[in-house]
């Protein structure tokens, strides 16, 4: 049995409209396994889909934050967004791009091959996932974020056992407080600093890449909000469709569903929902 919870909408943001978001609470869940990797074992995805809706529909893949720290998040951070977007017809994807048995530090360059596997797998599963490969949208929280860039810009650090006749480039990009160079993953991964270097995303700012939109605290301490405005003028500079959004007084992970009485989560929506609409990604 379907049902919905009704969350009310407060116009407490600037440039928001006032209405109320309906959050389908209830869709059910397939786990669906898209790469086993030697080291780590089995990685998986959380797919979200509505059986009401049969046609051809758009899809959307959701990375979560803190991938690379000690504090990992789980897949599951993204899982009211999922919803959400499976309400409107999307097939949403949580990806676990890092395995959660693996406690510590992991990888960025790992995670970035992961997250290029996922994307692969399923615009080539595309067919009988119901989806349209040419609507492929992803989303990423703080590690996720810049995972979510990565797959965008990055042409290297692809996995050697996919098919890499098979893009990895999403059609559409939304970012959460994520992280556009690679400084402070230096300093947490020495032994990566050569790899790591070469996957800052200021220095791969070029023509013709997807449409993106950016969520950004102004009092992020995390990734500075000047850092990512600075990346995101180089963006527009070479013509690229890329928005920033900013919230003020607001710090790391402000968007997350719980969060400031759900005011920046609904506006986040909101917008992510107009700038899909305006690429014709919903």
């Amino acid at each position: 049995m379907w049902y919905y919870v009704m969350v009310k909408f407060l116009n407490i943001f600037p440039n928001t409209p006032l209405r109320k978001v309906r959050r389908l609470v209830s869709f059910p869940v397939e786990e669906q396994l898209y790469k086993t990797t030697l080291e780590h074992g089995q990685l998986r995805l959380f797919i979200y889909a509505n059986p009401e809706f049969m046609k051809v529909r758009p899809a959307i893949l959701f990375f979560h934050g803190a991938g690379f720290s000690t504090n990992k998040v789980k897949p599951n951070q993204f899982q009211n967004h999922a919803n959400h977007f499976a309400s409107l017809g999307y097939v949403s994807v949580c990806v676990e791009y890092r395995p959660l048995q693996v406690e510590g530090l992991f990888s960025p360059i790992d995670c970035i091959l992961h997250a290029k596997s996922a994307i692969r797998w399923v615009r080539n599963k595309s067919s009988s996932l119901g989806i349209d490969p040419n609507k492929i949208t992803v989303a990423g929280a703080s590690a996720g974020g810049y995972l979510s860039l990565c797959c965008a810009m990055l042409e290297q650090f692809n996995d050697i056992s996919d098919d890499l006749a098979i893009s990895c480039v999403p059609n559409a990009v939304v970012v959460f407080n994520g992280g556009v160079d690679t400084i402070q993953l230096i300093t947490m991964f020495p032994s990566l600093a050569e790899d790591l270097s070469h996957a800052s995303l200021i220095q791969h700012v070029r023509s013709d890449l997807p449409p993106s939109i950016l969520f950004h605290g102004t009092l992020d301490e995390n990734v500075r909000h000047e850092t990512v405005k600075d990346f995101v003028e180089k963006l527009k500079q070479r013509d690229n469709d890329c928005t920033l959004i900013s919230f003020d007084g607001m710090g790391h992970g402000f968007f997350n569903f719980g969060q400031h009485e759900n005011m920046p989560y609904e506006r986040t929506i909101n917008e992510t929902e107009r700038f899909l609409r305006a690429n014709m990604m919903l």
